[in-house]
């Protein structure tokens, strides 16, 4: 049996391996060589970012309100905050991602908070109603396949300072390769960049 590390990069390959399997192996090696950084990272896409969210999170649609005769129609805005109200930080489970990426037709429907709805019940005209958030799932696969491609560079970059593991474990030397490389303690470093802060929050999908 290849070592797990090689075998981590084979599953982040194949399309096959669903994305949670992927994380669950990827904790496994990050738990044995006490990599806590990418530990952490894995149990945000587990679980869901309560705070700051990697910059390939941010997913762009158009905010819609709903009319009672036109059903769902855009929101226009002017200047800067046009391309504001047209991205979401998505803090999502991965889990949940990849649902709504196998159910959707195309299009993904997002709520918004209510700090969100009153700003627009406010600043446009019209009579109060509830707003959305449209996407595309496309915007969904490009989460997915971000976090696969980063689980497959960092298997990479493991196998190139000399950790493969044995099967399913690591030998002593490995696992002190892993704790004096500084590569590799900070890789999830490059996953997060300054973006818009929308003041967007996502809710439950449609």
């Amino acid at each position: 049996m290849d070592g797990i590390v090689l075998q981590l990069q084979a599953e982040a390959l194949n399309e096959a391996v669903d994305i949670e399997t992927l994380l669950r192996k990827a904790y496994l090696v990050a738990r044995k060589l006490k990599l806590k950084d990418f530990e952490t990272w894995i149990a945000n896409e587990q679980n869901g970012y309560k705070k700051e969210i990697p910059d390939y999170r941010t997913i762009r649609g158009q905010i819609k309100a709903w009319n009672t005769y036109y059903g769902w129609t855009p929101v226009i805005m002017q200047g800067d905050l046009s391309d504001v109200v047209s991205k979401m930080p998505l803090r999502l489970p991965i889990s949940t991602i990849s649902d709504v990426y196998n159910e959707s037709d195309g299009s993904v429907t997002l709520t918004v908070s209510g700090a969100i709805a009153d700003f627009f019940n406010k600043n446009t005209d019209g009579f109060p109603t509830v707003y959305c958030f449209r996407s595309s799932k496309a915007e969904m696969h490009k989460i997915i396949s971000s976090v696969r491609n980063r689980i497959l560079d960092w298997a990479l970059l493991l196998e190139e300072n000399g950790i493969v593991g044995e099967e399913i474990d690591f030998t002593s030397y490995e696992k002190d390769l892993a704790a004096k490389s500084a590569v590799i303690n900070n890789y999830t470093n490059n996953f997060y960049s300054n973006i818009d802060n929308t003041k967007i929050e996502q809710g439950n999908h449609r």
